[in-house]
């Protein structure tokens, strides 16, 4: 009777389970801005009128979305932050921090925008903060 082998695994890049979380966040952060705040925003940004009752919905409804934005921002930034910069070494860790490097892009492109419109006072954190 021969002894079978047990599969070898490999052992788990430590790195790994840290560039799933930024790469999850990031992707979080991207579709809540493509989904609830990027339509509001060309919505009240466009030549369209709207009727007057609905200006004011729609201006509270973009600051509680945008609100809701810079909570995910920081989540994904604290994602970013879990193994600090020696996730470029990794096939993963690469397309990480490139995918937060682009949604923090469209971050920074969407405040200013939302900035217009948005008291940066109200907002539970300074608008630099928001940025980053």
């Amino acid at each position: 009777m021969s002894k079978m082998s047990a599969p070898q695994s490999t052992p788990l890049d430590p790195s790994v389970p840290s560039d799933i979380v930024l790469l999850l966040r990031a992707d979080a952060e991207q579709s809540w801005l493509n989904r609830e705040v990027i339509p509001v925003l060309r919505q009240i940004e466009t030549l369209d009128p709207m009727p007057s009752d609905q200006v004011g919905a729609a201006l509270a409804y973009l600051e509680s979305s945008w609100n809701e934005a810079t909570l995910r921002a920081r989540q994904t930034d604290a994602a970013s932050d879990l193994n600090g910069g020696g996730r470029e070494g990794t096939r993963l860790g690469g397309h990480a921090e490139r995918y937060h490097t682009a949604v923090r892009a469209l971050r920074g492109i969407v405040a200013e925008r939302v900035g217009i419109y948005v008291d940066p006072a109200a907002s539970p954190e300074p608008a630099c903060a928001r940025i980053a």
